[in-house]
């Protein structure tokens, strides 16, 4: 390890614990060159090592020396690769008691867990009272309100003012592409069921899209990974007054160069604006992308009945439905996805310590 490292990152009360926040040491303040003057393991294994020059003493648990090890095999360790599926999902959908998730830390890990895995799970015994999307929200976050309100219903209106406002069929989308950042984690409780069997849930990994879309063709894949396609809502009159535009990379890469996030959404990409000799190839990339989340061999498809919800991550799941001749009615919201992860590790440190 690096002797620069291991002092900059000293704990101590004299420099402080930056992880909390409370940090006094400056990185100016030390000498890049520095080197140990002593280095010895004390009697419980921890390494210390007093410094050359001012005489600071650094001591290091092995523990914390193993979790925070920035060799590529330790790197490659704690990465946490997620589960990519298509169709094969169906009849093995990850599906929790409402009840039991929010009482039972254990189970919420396990939960949390998953949907980390696989993007999304699937909430049974949900009550159906208009208020419990609050409830079910406050397990992952806090609502992010938006100009929808802190909660929308989805239910079929001559007056739609969205797709997902009528009966129709909807292809699978990632949702609100047109803001930023794109909201993260989006739930739906279902208090009414359609009478004639039909507004099924259609989910699709985007990760597994992207990555069959990088094997087939690398270089469409990295033209979606370049290029940021526009997005757009604008409903401004007299029941709205929005103008909402962003503009997002299709598919978005992690420093390690793997896949974090896909933003798909064919009903509010705006007229393409990038370099003229980039739009056929853009269009002929998205399209191919397109036909990966559009066939029916991606797709993972049920019904939610009264009580059930499903929570999704809104950065990799795209959700879609089929149409339907009745009454449907779905309460949904979304929460940010760095709440969810700060809970999820919440969980595993405390789970971790209790063990």
């Amino acid at each position: 390890m690096h002797h620069l490292w291991l002092r900059d990152n000293c704990a101590c009360s004299q420099c402080g614990d930056r992880s909390g926040g409370h940090r006094y040491l400056e990185l100016g303040s030390i000498d890049p060159d520095i080197t140990p003057d002593e280095v010895t393991l004390t009697t419980t294994g921890s390494l210390q090592i007093r410094w050359k020059g001012d005489g600071h003493i650094t001591t290091y648990l092995p523990t914390w020396l193993r979790e925070n090890c920035y060799s590529s095999e330790s790197l490659a360790e704690r990465q946490r690769l997620p589960v990519l599926w298509d169709s094969a999902l169906n009849g093995h959908i990850p599906e929790w008691n409402f009840e039991e998730v929010v009482a039972d830390e254990s189970i919420r890990l396990l939960m949390f867990q998953r949907i980390d895995d696989y993007g999304f799970a699937i909430l049974n015994a949900v009550p159906t009272l208009a208020d419990e999307i609050e409830r079910l929200a406050a397990v992952f976050g806090f609502i992010r309100q938006t100009h929808y309100g802190r909660v929308f219903d989805l239910i079929s209106t001559p007056q739609q003012r969205i797709l997902a406002q009528t009966a129709h069929a909807i292809r699978p989308h990632n949702d609100e592409n047109f803001r930023n950042p794109i909201p993260g984690l989006f739930m739906m409780h279902c208090l009414q069921a359609s009478e004639c069997g039909g507004g099924a849930s259609i989910l699709v990994d985007g990760f597994n899209a992207a990555q069959k879309l990088r094997s087939d063709n690398k270089d469409l894949f990295d033209l979606l990974c370049e290029v940021p396609i526009p997005h757009r809502r604008f409903l401004v009159d007299d029941v709205d007054d929005v103008a909402l535009a962003a503009h997002w990379r299709t598919i978005e890469l992690n420093h390690h160069g793997d896949i974090e996030a896909v933003h798909i959404n064919e009903r509010t990409m705006a007229p393409l604006d990038t370099s003229a000799e980039l739009i056929e190839p853009v269009y002929r990339a998205l399209r191919e992308m397109l036909s990966l989340v559009y066939d029916a061999q991606a797709f993972v498809q049920y019904r939610l009945e009264p009580g059930q919800a499903v929570v999704m991550d809104n950065h990799r799941v795209l959700h879609a439905r089929t149409a339907f001749n009745g009454n449907r009615h779905i309460r949904q919201c979304h929460v940010d996805r760095d709440e969810f992860f700060s809970r999820l590790r919440a969980l595993r440190r405390r789970t971790h310590n209790a063990v």
